[in-house]
């Protein structure tokens, strides 16, 4: 698939970064302009020369600009304000210019979200000037400049944010604090995704329909080291959402995060049932999923001729799972077959999984056996070195086993320790698999 991209120069080397990154399947041609107004000219050059399937500007600004202009041929999207582009910004605002963040002037972004991030920082009660102008007013850019010099110079705010460079650069060479904004990775992935979505949607999809709807999610029921426990959740849903999102490019679909630990991934039958069934994709998404007690996942899949119906099959499907407990997944093809519970295979006897894993991390079951001994009288963090220590073998060993331990999602660093001179050491906790935890070597 070809993607146009319209939008300046520094903002679309981001979404080139972010692409070429995470989705290399999909090809971005890329327009770029400092000026808003030529958005719709740069759209229609896109659609009359045919080389793209759909188009994708870089903000609200340019993208309802061009709307108004150009009739689309292919699917438009834009790369809407995020929560966490404002909380960079914030951040920035705060390292860079010492900003207190309790008056700011803003001119396209959303004071409710912007407010809501705030409140995330800890910040409440800030006053939020928005500029009162549209892009179609003349005079547009020169009205927002006005409008953020007028502000601080007034002394009514200490910073000012924009997501357009016009705004910036005379900003900050008359030594106003001026952030720009940036789309977040996230959203930029999700609205490509979105079009792949839409331009599959487009072609002859009739009965080839799969939505895999996934929701996961770390629980804890006590108090003890809280901080860590938090730690180890953010770290979690980080992992499994990098996890989601590699599923989805290797199977060539579009995924959506549409709530906290909740996506869905859209694709056809024939991947579906190939590629994450028969291939091992699912049940190497719930082992990786559920690899202690604390995480749980739940997995709805639902087939249909159209979107609609592949979305409410998976949504009921998922619900199946959700309401078992014990967690199984659900796949829902049509109402005559019913709900189908889903086999991801029986886990490995104790002592062959424990062989196994011994294999993959390069040491001897004996030398496995004694690091599960040891993480069970340290019971809580520690560093390499005191690692090291307590089994008896050199520093770089450790640093190898931890290396691939890290890889198979089993160590989580929870912060730093100095102990002097030298560089401060990381502090991990280390969790192994439950089959080894809790089997006889």
């Amino acid at each position: 698939m070809k993607i146009g991209v319209i939008g300046p120069d520094t903002t679309v080397k981001v979404i080139k970064t972010v692409a070429e990154r995470d989705i290399p399947d999909v090809q971005l041609l890329y327009a770029c302009t400092e000026f808003f107004e030529e958005s719709g000219e740069l759209a229609s050059k896109f659609q009359n020369s045919g080389t793209v399937d759909a188009i994708l500007f870089s903000g609200p600004t340019n993208y309802s600009y061009a709307l108004r202009r150009v009739s689309p041929v292919v699917p438009w999207g834009y790369l809407p304000h995020s929560r966490t582009a404002a909380l960079q910004a914030f951040l920035t605002a705060q390292a860079l210019y010492g900003s207190d963040l309790k008056a700011i002037s803003v001119d396209r972004y959303d004071p409710q979200l912007l407010r809501a991030t705030l409140d995330i920082c800890g910040i409440q009660g800030a006053a939020i000037y928005q500029a009162p102008y549209e892009a179609e007013d003349l005079g547009f850019e020169h009205k927002l400049l006005e409008f953020h010099r007028d502000y601080y110079r007034r002394g009514l705010v200490s910073a000012c944010f924009t997501s357009m460079e016009h705004i910036q650069a005379p900003l900050l060479a008359e030594g106003i604090p001026c952030i720009r904004t940036y789309p977040a990775d996230e959203v930029i992935r999700e609205q490509i995704y979105h079009l792949q979505l839409r331009n599959f949607s487009d072609q002859e999809t009739r009965g080839k329909l799969a939505i895999i709807t996934i929701r996961f999610d770390y629980v804890f029921d006590d108090e003890k080291n809280l901080l860590i426990r938090e730690w180890e959740k953010m770290q979690y849903q980080n992992t499994f959402q990098e996890r989601v999102y590699s599923l989805a490019q290797r199977m060539e679909a579009a995924v959506f995060n549409v709530g906290m630990g909740h996506f869905c991934v859209v694709t056809s039958r024939n991947m579906l049932i190939n590629m994450f069934l028969k291939n091992g994709e699912h049940s190497k998404l719930m082992q990786f999923g559920r690899r202690g007690p604390e995480c749980q996942v739940w997995v709805g899949i639902g087939m249909g001729n159209t979107m609609l119906e592949a979305k409410s099959r998976s949504a009921m499907a998922l619900n199946r799972s959700v309401a078992d407990r014990a967690g199984n997944s659900y796949l829902l093809e049509d109402e005559d077959h019913g709900v189908e519970k889903l086999d991801f295979g029986e886990p490995l006897p104790a002592e062959l999984s424990a062989v196994h894993f011994a294999k993959r991390i390069g040491v001897s079951i004996e030398t496995l056996e004694h690091l599960r001994q040891v993480l069970d009288r340290q019971n809580g963090p520690l560093t390499s070195e005191e690692l090291a220590r307590c089994m008896g073998i050199t520093t770089r060993s450790v640093n190898r086993v931890v290396a691939i331990l890290e890889e198979a999602g089993c160590v989580t660093t929870v912060g730093k320790r100095s102990a002097g001179k030298g560089r401060p050491a990381r502090v991990m906790k280390i969790t192994l698999p439950d089959y080894i935890t809790n089997s006889e070597l």
